[in-house]
């Protein structure tokens, strides 16, 4: 009897729950070329699930291609990024054209990145997703209020990537240490 016990006590235990590590939320990406290389930076909200602990980081890598500095970023994390709730990709105004299409294919092979997000520009992007946030709980859910409150131009990722000429992108700045809706 007594075997039969610890045999179902170890099963248990092999069955159980597990403890996951923290979860981070994408809320948005930015992009920044400084003497070819690319600056990313993922806005994450990282939910621990163990203690209902909420914190808001921002992410950073630098590398020769968009890849290589994600992967610097993957690093920094114990779990897996989580691209769906990714509302804001931020490119500031070192990416060129040809850089932006590159940025548009790489964000396009994501499968978790939502074709609904936001392309907007930006001085600095890592600046830019830096500022604290004043009506949620990150940066990159104050810009979509503020794209969706000004904008009347076409800049969702879908609507960017299919584009056959080039989209200008809402600008937006940073003002009185809040962000600001410059135009297009």
């Amino acid at each position: 009897m007594k075997k039969l016990l610890l045999v179902f006590a170890l099963l248990f235990c092999l069955c159980g729950c597990q403890k996951t590590g923290p979860e981070y939320l994408v809320s948005s990406i930015g992009f920044d070329c400084v003497n070819g290389q690319y600056n990313v930076c993922f806005e994450a909200i990282i939910i621990n699930t163990e203690n209902t602990e909420q914190t808001v980081k921002l992410l950073k890598g630098t590398g020769s291609t968009i890849e290589a500095a994600v992967k610097q970023i993957e690093k920094q994390c114990t779990q897996p990024l989580l691209l769906s709730h990714c509302g804001v990709i931020a490119i500031g105004e070192g990416v060129t054209d040809y850089k932006l299409r590159k940025i548009g294919d790489y964000c396009y092979s994501q499968d978790q990145i939502t074709l609904s997000a936001y392309f907007v520009r930006c001085k600095n992007a890592e600046k830019l997703l830096s500022v604290k946030p004043l009506s949620s709980a990150c940066a990159g859910y104050d810009i979509m209020s503020l794209i969706k409150e000004n904008n009347r131009r076409k800049n969702r990722f879908f609507e960017v990537i299919s584009a056959e000429y080039e989209i200008p992108l809402p600008h937006i700045s940073l003002k009185n240490g809040g962000l600001t809706f410059v135009g297009n």
